[in-house]
């Protein structure tokens, strides 16, 4: 495999960065601005909705453009977006400063997994696909936590400095390390993938595979404080532990959809996610103090890990669905991802204001159950053929 492939896990786990720690800055922020925390947690529905709405558009708009100088720009364009958030005088400006970090975020998931295919032999590309999702995994457990404490050090605002200055050096490094990519032959159109049935069903699973984490994920603290009495150390450790079972799934996960079919793996991912989340619910409902703070890191390093495999996979699976617009596809699957994380916030607090902590989990096991269905058959595809990978590793059986 390409081993500069590995620039590109550096640039998600810049924009992991920036997506996950402002959830640890949200009070302060919130107080800095006179608002309250609640409408401070629009900041980031309204980056998630932007993204989902916008990225296939964009991805589009430039697919003429040659991949590495839209990741530079875009990578630019985010560090100007977190430059701005740092000087945003008020919750408006901030917010504004939300919208362009999307847009520009949008237009780096997506080409960035479909450069790390496009740069490796056909037979690698899930492992260049996971090592490009593990960045998102290491944000997660690394990332987010160094900017938190920046945050606690020298505010909100110093956070959102952190990962200017960490954009502006990705994008160096893109600009030196990435070797040129050629431009994705202009072809078939958003409508035209979106028509194809193992398109749609593709899609429709990674909505629920991620509908379903973040359901629970987004409120893990109450869940937690619930279950085991922790407080805001306690919960920081389980994201960390949360993060750290999807980088090391991350990891290895490529090795693996190299040898097994990808819709085997897809349904013992939601299986584990939903074994995993009904194990929390239980839990909630339970709530022995110390036997749920031992199970609490086990449970949520293994949801961590299945989590991830089910978003690789479902990486895997799309760009091998459209070998020739990957970026476009890949764009399609990234922004269904957030409208997941999107809706996942809003169902699963709808479940935690009506039914209590336990009700999230037990409303997230349902999810995956249900986002099992949407998993088509497919034909396997080994190492062992890398000529049939590239147009095969997913082919429904309609």
């Amino acid at each position: 495999m390409n081993a500069r492939i590995y620039v590109l896990a550096l640039a998600t786990f810049t924009v992991g960065t920036e997506g996950y720690v402002i959830a640890g800055v949200l009070p302060a922020v919130a107080h800095s601005m006179n608002v309250s925390v609640s409408v401070g947690g629009q900041l980031v529905t309204v980056f998630a909705l932007v993204y989902a709405l916008a990225g296939p558009p964009l991805i589009g708009a430039f697919r003429r453009v040659p991949p590495k100088s839209v990741l530079i720009g875009a990578m630019l364009a985010f560090a100007l977006s977190n430059a701005l958030a740092a000087c945003a005088p008020d919750y408006a400006v901030l917010a504004v400063a939300r919208v362009l970090a999307a847009l520009s975020a949008a237009l780096l998931a997506g080409p960035a997994a479909a450069a790390a295919a496009a740069l490796s032999r056909p037979q690698d590309m899930p492992k260049a696909i996971a090592v490009t999702a593990s960045g998102n995994a290491l944000a997660l457990t690394l990332g987010a936590p160094i900017g938190t404490l920046i945050g606690g050090l020298l505010g909100w605002r110093g956070t959102f400095l952190f990962v200017t200055v960490l954009a502006l050096t990705t994008a160096l490094m893109l600009a030196v390390l990435l070797p040129a990519v050629p431009a994705a032959p202009v072809g078939t159109g958003r409508a035209e993938l979106l028509r194809s049935p193992a398109v749609r069903w593709s899609l429709l699973t990674t909505f629920g595979v991620f509908l379903a984490a973040y359901c629970t994920y987004t409120y893990l603290a109450p869940i937690a404080e619930r279950a085991t009495g922790m407080g805001s150390r306690g919960v920081a450790a389980l994201m960390i532990v949360f993060g750290a079972g999807a980088f090391l799934a991350g990891r290895t996960i490529g090795r693996i959809l190299v040898k097994v079919p990808v819709a085997r793996v897809l349904r013992v991912a939601l299986s584990l996610m939903a074994l995993l989340l009904g194990i929390i619910a239980v839990g909630t409902a339970w709530h022995p103090r110390i036997a749920a703070e031992i199970a609490a890191f086990p449970v949520l390093f293994c949801l961590g890990a299945a989590w991830c495999c089910g978003g690789v996979s479902q990486q895997t699976r799309i760009a091998a669905l459209a070998p020739s617009q990957r970026s476009l596809a890949l764009g399609l699957h990234f922004s269904v991802q957030f409208l997941g994380v999107a809706v996942g916030g809003a169902v699963g607090g709808l479940a935690l204001s009506t039914g209590g902590p336990v009700a999230v989990p037990a409303l997230s096991a349902l999810i995956a159950c249900v986002a099992l269905l949407s998993v088509q058959r497919t034909v396997p595809v080994t190492a062992g053929s890398p000529e049939r990978m590239a147009p095969a590793v997913i082919t429904a059986q309609e």
